[in-house]
Order: structure tokens, then sequence, then C-alpha cells
């Protein structure tokens, strides 16, 4: 553990580390859609069972994956799962709300620099200590704010380092060590299930290595399809023996019909899936980030986002940033990483 700074006088931004012996509750208030935004999530739970592992966490949620994400997680008791489009079910939305407001918590983490939904949900729920970014008309509703200025960029990491300032009492430099990795916690179970499924769609007796693509993505994040089987033809050309797959939206109708095809509306079904591929190449999606949330080496691919934000961090998946006049140059690479 890195040394404690020298303890101000007790102020809005002092820490808050729970005495020691202590089994604090915590709620994680991260009221967010998406399934990358959930994903990114699990490298703070990681730091809590790490550096507090008596605590119990609770999470709260609109995504409607997040209790698959943290399925695996010891620590995390429950999960109020939030609709979807709360606007069309208030009732639902209300009665969630108030079956988290009954319960006391230790501490309420905001770990959303811009959110305001998240902000306002922290100010009405209840705890003893509410923790969360400072940031221009975000300054009021928390106990223990945090300057976001100085946290690492990557969304994975600044809730971790929110966590290490505000709580944990690490100094700014400790605290800014960037070693977030994502994780969905596969288990042996699951892992047997997704060597199955491949082996299902390629045969018991398939060679390597195998590479499964995502072609879906939202708005000017997606590519072309006839950039993917420019990329294909590019990559087979490199590596002849590889097998290729593609994951498919449950019900959607295949963008590379000529490939075997995978899809399941179980999120830990298509990670384990994945995993056993051992590769997973896709645009910047909640899907990548469930890639590189297992072992596979996910290769992320960028064109509008900043891959500084929304990088796959785990073991030696990256992010290659592509143009759709060069899908070659992403063969290329995806061969040297797998070579």
């Amino acid at each position: 553990m890195p040394p404690a700074e020298p303890r101000p006088a007790p102020s809005h931004t002092s820490g808050v580390r729970p005495a020691a012996g202590a089994a604090p509750s915590i709620l994680i208030c991260r009221p967010n859609t998406r399934l990358g935004n959930t994903v990114l999530m699990t490298p703070l739970v990681e730091e809590i069972e790490a550096t507090l592992p008596d605590a119990r966490v609770d999470i709260l949620s609109a995504c409607p994956a997040a209790s698959e994400v943290f399925q695996g997680f010891a620590r995390v008791r429950q999960v109020y799962q939030l609709p979807f489009r709360g606007v069309r079910h208030p009732l639902s939305y209300l009665l969630t709300l108030l079956r988290a407001h009954r319960i006391r918590y230790d501490i309420i983490l905001d770990p959303s620099p811009n959110s305001w939904t998240a902000r306002f949900l922290t100010r009405w729920l209840d705890a003893r200590t509410k923790v969360g970014f400072t940031q221009p008309r975000r300054r009021q509703g928390v106990d223990v704010s945090i300057p976001f200025e100085g946290a690492p960029q990557h969304m994975g990491a600044y809730p971790v380092y929110l966590l290490r300032r505000a709580l944990l009492d690490f100094d700014a430099a400790s605290a800014r060590v960037d070693d977030a990795k994502l994780s969905i916690r596969l288990s042996e179970a699951e892992r047997i299930a997704g060597r199955h499924a491949l082996e299902n769609l390629l045969g018991a007796e398939h060679s390597r290595p195998v590479v499964a693509l995502a072609t879906h993505a939202t708005g000017a994040k997606r590519f072309p399809i006839e950039w993917w089987r420019g990329m294909i033809r590019e990559l087979i050309a490199r590596l002849p023996a590889a097998r290729l797959i593609e994951i498919r939206p449950p019900g959607a109708a295949a963008s590379l019909p000529e490939l075997p095809g995978y899809a399941s509306r179980r999120i830990r079904e298509v990670a384990a899936l994945i995993e056993a591929a051992g590769c997973f190449v896709c645009a910047d999606s909640g899907l990548m980030h469930l890639g590189a949330a297992t072992d596979a080496l996910t290769v992320g691919l960028f064109k509008v986002t900043l891959p500084e934000l929304y990088a796959p961090r785990r073991g030696r998946s990256c992010a290659v940033t592509a143009r759709d006049e060069d899908p070659g140059a992403v063969a290329e690479r995806i061969a040297q990483l797998l070579s």
C-alpha cells in the first residue's frame, strides 16, 4: 500500500478510508444503459475487492446485461436493474430506486465525471458518505470530491483513481498508476461450454488460429461490409490456416453469411465463445469491451473515437487505428499479433 498523504483537517475533499476490520457497504451509482460502460466498471470492483476485501458491493445500473457482467464477482451482493428505457417504464424505475433507497450505505460512489443522472441519484440515495469527481456545475451532492484533472484518461482507470484518492488516501502519483484490466470472470464450466460451442461451429479437429469477427457498430464507428471482406482476404493471404467466424447480434441477419456464425442473448455465452476462439476483431463497441474482459486477444478498430479513452484493456489486447481505404494494414497487424 502506498504511503498515505498527510491528513488535512476535515474538508470537502478529505479521504474517508473505512476503519480497519470494517465491512463497508458500497453502492456504485452508474445508471448507464451501455454494455461497454458497464464492463468498464469491472476494474473498479476488482480494486474494491483487492483493497477492501470485506466490502459488500451493490451496483445501480440501467444496462440490461449488468447482472451478467458482475456475476463472477464474489463481493457484488446485488445489482439494482433500472429499466432500459426508464421514461417508458416510470413505475418500474421508481420501484427500483425505492428498493435502493431503503438501505443506508456506508459509501456511495459516483464514478462518472459527466453524468447528471448519476449525480442526481447519488444525491437522492442514502449514505453516510458520498464520493464523486468535482466538475464545474457539479460540485453539489457529494461529501468527498476529487478533481478530475490528473486522473488517467481511460474510462476503466479513472473510477479506480477516484477510489484510491477519495477512500484509500493514495497520493496523486500512486493513485494515477494505470493498471486497470477489464474482467468478466468466466467460470471453468462457462469456458468449457464456449469451447464446445466453437467445436460445433468448426468441428472438433479445427485448426488454429481462430479469429472471431463482429461487424456491427453504431454510426460512424461502423466499417462497410466490403471493407471487412477485403480485410478477410488480406488476412487469409497472410495466415492461410486461420479459421474465421462471425459473432452476430441475436435475431439479426448475417453480415458475412459466408462465415460460420454465432449468436446468443446471453453475454456470458458470447464471452466464452470469444475466449475459446482466442482472437477477436471488432470496431469500438460494447462487444469489444466484452471481448477485452476475457483472455482472448481483442483487437479494437478505431476511426472516430479515441483509443486513449476506450482501448481494450487486458493482456495483449490492443487498439488499431483503421481507415476505410486500407483494410490490408489491419490484416497485417492482426497477422503480426497472431504470429
